[in-house]
Parts: C-alpha cells; structure tokens; sequence
C-alpha cells in the first residue's frame, strides 16, 4: 500500500460496524480513521414464526437472535449457532445456545446429534441453504426468513474515500457486501480488501489487493485490519 496513512472503511450495517470499529480500537488502544458507510440495512420480514414443534432453533447471525429474542422467543430455548459471539448473543436473550463452529462449514461438520425437528431462522439472502444440507445429512430442518438485508448506496463519504489517492482498507464479511462493494463506486484509492473467508475473497471482482484472514473470526478480522494502522 501507499505510505500515507490509511482510512478504514465499514461496510457493514451501521451497529455491526461500529462494533467492529470499537473492538478494533480497543485492540489498538487508539481511535482509527474511518468512515462508515453500510451497504445494507437489516429489516424486519413477516411475522415471527411459531417455534413450539422445534426442538432446535438454528441461526448463523445476531440479527436473527434479536428479531426473535426481542420477542421474548428465545428464552429457554435450544439454540446452534455459527459463530461464538452469536451464541453469545444468543445467550443474552436467554436461550440455551451453543456454537458449533466458527463458519457454516464447520457447523454442519459438527451438527451430529442437533435434536430435530429443527428451525433455520435466516436472512433473505444466504450462500448456502443449510436447511437442505441439513435434511440430506437426515435431518429434520425447516426454514424461516426472519429477514431482509436490503441494498443500499455506498454514500457521498464512501465514495469519495474510493475515488481519491490514499489507501484504504476495507474488511469484508460476507460475500455480498463483497459483491456489492466491487460495483458500488469506482475505485483509484491504493485498496486492500481483509475478506473473512475464501468464499467472501472469491466474491469481490473490484480492485485492490485481497487477502483473507486465518480463521473467520472477528478478532481474526480485528487483527489482520490492525496491522495496517
């Protein structure tokens, strides 16, 4: 990258981004340059769906623990999740909850023994469709959107950080703000992309330099993004 100092740029819905930001400049112990710049906004979708005939609740995000656990949903519950802090957050809602595994990967190689019937509660838009895995593996698995991650513009602040001369780094969390984030502006900044998994690298057809963390981890992101600052 270029010798000046970089900007940090988030792309995650604002309070996943500012949380990030808060966990890396604790990690730091310094305040980062950054603009925030979400390329999606997390929205509710239906009704809340009924859980009493599943023994098993399966999510593999925070948002879909609070759009159930703010409704009281989760409290006693059985929960699987990917990835330890959505079973943390799980467990703030009173769930019983437990993660087996750190992506989905690993969750299905570590799903053995899940009592069934089991409910996938997800977002609109997925990379893989777990319930289907599930259900070939033997599992009973239903599904439920619980909801959406709608699109949005990068933003005036966003675009003109890609459009100018100092380095920028961006890490990426999923393959869909990847893939958004390679259409959303026209890039000159000196750019590397942090993307948490192969699947998230694999996505992004923009420019810059990639590279993809050890594990998919938040603290693994917090680190690889800290070596730059």
């Amino acid at each position: 990258m270029d010798d000046a100092s970089p900007t940090l740029l988030l792309t995650r819905p604002d309070a996943q981004s500012r949380g990030f930001l808060a966990e890396c400049e604790e990690f730091l112990g310094r305040r980062l340059p950054v603009v925030i710049a979400p390329l999606m906004k997390i929205v509710d979708v239906g009704d809340s769906p009924a859980l009493d005939r599943y023994e098993t609740l399966i999510v593999t995000s925070s948002h879909a623990v609070r759009r159930l656990g703010t409704e009281g949903a989760l409290r006693g519950r059985r929960v699987v999740t990917v990835g330890d802090v959505t079973a943390e957050v799980a467990k703030k809602f009173g769930a019983e909850a437990e993660a087996l595994g750190s992506d989905v990967s690993a969750f299905l190689e570590n799903s053995e023994g899940i009592a069934a019937p089991c409910l996938y509660a997800r977002g609109r838009h997925v990379r893989l469709d777990l319930a289907s895995e599930l259900a070939q593996m033997g599992v009973e698995c239903d599904e439920a959107v619980v909801y959406d991650q709608v699109a949005q513009p990068l933003g005036r602040a966003g675009e003109a950080l890609l459009a100018g001369t100092a380095p920028v780094v961006a890490p990426l969390f999923s393959a869909r703000t990847a893939e958004l984030l390679s259409r959303s502006s026209d890039i000159h900044a000196p750019l590397t992309v942090i993307a948490m998994s192969p699947a998230v690298a694999a996505a992004w057809t923009g420019a810059g330099e990639v590279r993809i963390v050890a594990e998919p981890t938040s603290r693994a992101m917090c680190r690889k993004v800290a070596a730059f600052f």
